[in-house]
């Protein structure tokens, strides 16, 4: 086959291809990734001070070396979110203290809990705040708040959030050139 007829081929099986071939939509280039937003450490002042710190009937103090606070009312803190993705939020309990709370965001009740201490090793628990709830907030209210006694002792609040990073275009448009070009055309 000549260079010529080689060329014509070549351009003719290409522009086959590229009939009615639309780009796919962009595709996460990894899986999530989970990322701390925000921390607040309870019983710390400065941290309780940058998060907004409010609460009713509350006690604070330390177990085993961490600051922690507990409420027979309730607490509050202010934690910063990407308004883009659903949150998590991250409660550490310390110390040997069982306790039922309420989780409420943004004034809404996300979920009933009873905390069973067994070890004195403080210990976390994540729950998932529905998207709606936090779509467009790039800060939550956050309030911990007593069932039928003291909540358990608080040592730590975290907003975590699962980041899909997106492939730009032109990274899509690059896998989709092909591996070969026609004589003459340089890509």
């Amino acid at each position: 086959m000549s260079p010529a007829s080689l060329l014509y081929a070549t351009a003719a099986l290409l522009s086959l291809l590229a009939v009615g071939t639309t780009l796919p939509p962009p595709q996460p280039l990894s899986a999530p990734d989970r990322r701390v937003v925000d921390v607040v450490e309870a019983g710390q002042a400065r941290s309780e001070v940058e998060h907004g710190y409010a609460a009713h009937d509350d006690t604070s103090g330390t177990d085993d070396g961490h600051a922690y606070r507990q409420a027979r009312g309730w607490i509050r803190y202010a934690l910063t979110t990407f308004d883009d993705t659903g949150v998590t939020i991250a409660c550490t309990f310390v110390g040997t203290t069982s306790g039922n709370y309420d989780l409420v965001v943004e004034d809404s009740l996300i979920a009933s809990k009873r905390f069973e201490a067994t070890t004195g090793v403080p210990a976390v628990v994540e729950i998932l705040v529905p998207f709606a709830v936090t779509k467009g907030k790039t800060s939550i209210a956050v309030v911990l708040r007593s069932r039928g006694g003291p909540t358990p002792r608080l040592h730590e609040l975290r907003t975590i959030q699962d980041h899909n990073e997106v492939a730009p275009l032109a990274v899509v448009q690059q896998h989709l050139t092909p591996l070969f070009s026609p004589l003459g055309v340089v890509r």
